[in-house]
């Protein structure tokens, strides 16, 4: 089958993988357009978008080869890379400067580079998936075949390839396996010092430009500056999702209430060390929460023939589907570890040198649909057998991350393993 040009790439999600998949795909001169949930590049009422720290070999990589790292380094903050550790009564307090590779910059401002760097027309807004399907019919299925749904009733179809960059709860899963994220039993409640807030100077000495974490049995609290040197105040806690639903001891659009209870004798905080007690009592609303959720390690083995093997027959593995690539929170989904959104921009890189290797092998004159489907597949295979073991690692360090940071010793724990790094600490 042959037609005149090919249909354009589809990219489900406008985050990081998505954006940075795009911009790679408009520097090689291949068509695409992005679908986007939000329903413009403005950030939403009360988005509490935290702060990202973009790795040298990974994120940063995919920066590079994008042509967009020295637009990165106008924003970068390689003076926020320091990490203060202490325990929930500020015992053990360690300070320990960082000299990796690895400055932080905000989320928003990543996601507006990259936006800067695609023709607005590329991007389509207020476009939330909510199903995809593909037609069963054909004997020779790929990408043409897969029609999304989205939530404003509209469909979309006939595409060159489909990528999944929907994030952790991805409606493109479903066509590969019907695996669903679990919740890991961790969420984090996400509050703001702004600069006239009556702790900021306590959190302007104990923090400084970079980022702090104070750990218990049950509860760790997190303080991050922003580039607008407002604080982030991450306050991760070990309990049920009901906690912080409507009509939860911690409904968070019952702030006051729900401060109080978290400050209780019996709360989360009710033990802590004063000054930093002080940092949950003044966070600033509205509260966001942030549940901790991760997909099974196990679901990223590969299918043999269609079926699960002989590793676990209760997991669904990943099955290869034709047309189909997923990346990041989408592919891989875990607990946070500063990984997740360097891994998500590698991955984009990876998918696209791996198909553009495929293509550019491809003879000369008409285009063949039926020859470039297969072409793209090859490309999505490769990625795949690379992606697929990189994200199992993703996955089992997050859950290291959850038995790591909760505990009577894990902030003398997290200290032993900075201070048995290379780089040295201040106490």
């Amino acid at each position: 089958m042959s037609r005149s040009k090919p249909a354009p790439i589809a990219i489900v999600g406008g985050g990081p993988s998505g954006l940075i998949f795009a911009r790679l795909l408009e520097v090689a001169g291949i068509s695409y357009v992005v679908f986007e949930r939000d329903a413009s590049s403005v950030p939403a009422p009360g988005y509490q978008g935290g702060t990202l720290d973009i790795h040298g070999k990974t994120g940063q990589e995919a920066l590079r080869r994008a042509g967009l790292h020295a637009e990165f380094e106008k924003l970068a903050r390689r003076d926020a890379t320091s990490m203060v550790v202490q325990d929930y009564r500020g015992n053990h307090h360690f300070k320990f400067d960082e000299e990796r590779d690895a400055p932080e910059i905000d989320r928003v401002q990543l996601r507006q580079i990259l936006l800067d760097s695609l023709p607005a027309h590329r991007v389509k807004w207020g476009k939330r998936l909510c199903a995809a399907e593909r037609d069963e019919t054909k004997k020779q299925s790929n990408a043409a075949d897969i029609k999304l749904h989205f939530t404003d009733g509209s469909t979309e179809t006939g595409f060159r390839l489909v990528v999944g960059a929907d994030g952790g709860w991805s409606k493109l899963r479903q066509l590969i396996t019907p695996a669903e994220p679990e919740y890991a039993g961790i969420m984090f409640i996400e509050g703001k010092l702004s600069v006239d807030n009556p702790q900021y100077d306590a959190a302007l000495d104990m923090v400084g430009s970079g980022n702090s974490i104070a750990m218990s049995e049950r509860s760790i609290l997190c303080v991050q500056q922003m580039s607008d040197r407002s604080y982030r105040v991450y306050m991760g806690i070990k309990g049920p999702q009901d906690l912080t639903r409507p009509g939860g001891d911690l409904d968070v659009a019952k702030l006051d209430e729900a401060r109080a209870a978290i400050l209780a004798p019996e709360g989360f905080y009710g033990d802590w060390a004063p000054h930093l007690r002080a940092f949950v009592s003044d966070a600033e609303g509205p509260w966001r929460v942030w549940p901790w959720c991760r997909l099974n390690p196990h679901v990223l083995h590969q299918s043999v023939n269609g079926s699960a093997g002989a590793r676990d027959q209760s997991q669904h593995h990943w099955k290869h589907a034709p047309g189909i690539a997923l990346m990041g929170d989408a592919a891989h989904l875990s607990s946070p570890n500063g990984e997740g959104v360097n891994r998500a921009m590698y991955d984009a890189l990876v998918l696209f040198e791996r198909i553009t290797a495929e293509l550019s092998d491809k003879p000369k004159g008409d285009f063949d649909e039926e020859a470039d489907a297969e072409a793209l597949d090859r490309g999505v295979a490769a990625y795949e057998t690379e992606m697929l073991p990189c994200g199992r690692a993703l996955i089992e360090d997050g859950l290291n991350v959850e038995r790591a940071f909760f505990g009577d010793d894990a902030a003398l724990n997290l200290i032993k393993r900075f201070k048995d790094m290379p780089q040295s600490g201040k106490p």
